[in-house]
């Protein structure tokens, strides 16, 4: 197994994808640079540049940098393989499906880590650069929960579009719609459908969620938001996770691959 993570990480490393996962990465960067460029126009409305740090960890990386990469990366775990037409050679080999399946998911689960972890270490930062050292390291606790969140969050999207990707044979699109379209509608209404998003359990173990909320235009919604528990929430992401790599490792099992001929 160790021998097959290291051979897709090294492959990941050779191509455009990590790329332009790279530069996914820099567009929350590029935000707090504009913010840090405005300071002064800001600071003119009252508004101090590290106070942004909930706003931002909490809309640009859990609700877009996260499930775009997960979308982006997960949907190709299998379908790469298969557009290249090089998923038949590999179901051929003496390997279980499961085992480079399993090898591939957690080579671009750390690759993407990475990514996460360089990003929001800039963003934060960037935003925290006015304070000093001292209010760079008042906010740490804050940082290493969201890290944390963000690493349970991109292994569960991750798991589900690897699924997407075994299951469809263009996973994009529906992996879009219940990203930005389901999960962006129904996670902040009343109700029990809520239950089905996985933003919601990210929600409850985020630490800044209800920093963000009261600053941003969530506050302005008429009704609470009832979230699960924090060890509800951790085992339901686990669940889904292992749940998913299962359902995707099943499928890869039991379909047949074969290479399309002109």
């Amino acid at each position: 197994m160790t021998f097959l993570i290291r051979f897709f990480i090294r492959i990941q490393l050779k191509s455009r994808r990590l790329a332009a996962t790279a530069l996914l990465g820099l567009f929350p960067v590029a935000v707090c640079l504009l913010l840090i460029l405005i300071r002064s126009v800001l600071e003119n409305h009252d508004v101090s540049i590290h106070r942004l740090y909930p706003q931002v960890s909490f809309f640009l990386y859990l609700h877009f940098l996260l499930p775009i990469l997960a979308v982006f990366v997960g949907s190709g775990i299998v379908g790469d393989e298969a557009g290249e037409q090089t998923l038949s050679y590999l179901t051929s080999r003496p390997i279980p499906k499961w085992k480079w399946y399993l090898a591939k998911f957690l080579a671009q689960l750390m690759i993407l880590g990475v990514v996460l972890l360089i990003s929001l270490l800039l963003s934060y930062t960037l935003l925290h650069i006015p304070g000093g050292i001292r209010g760079w390291l008042e906010d740490l606790p804050n940082l290493a929960t969201s890290l944390g969140v963000l690493a349970l969050g991109l292994a569960a999207y991750l798991s589900l579009f690897s699924l997407f990707g075994a299951a469809f044979r263009k996973p994009v699109p529906s992996a879009l719609l219940f990203t930005f379209g389901w999960e962006n509608l129904v996670a902040y209404f009343p109700g029990n459908a809520k239950l089905l998003t996985l933003v919601h359990y990210l929600h409850s173990l985020f630490p800044t969620f209800f920093r963000a909320r009261a600053q941003g235009i969530l506050g302005m919604l008429p009704f609470e938001f009832r979230l699960a528990g924090e060890w509800t929430a951790l085992i339901v992401l686990i669940l889904i996770t292992a749940g998913c790599l299962a359902g995707g490792a099943a499928i890869l099992t039991l379909r047949e691959y074969r290479l399309d001929r002109d």
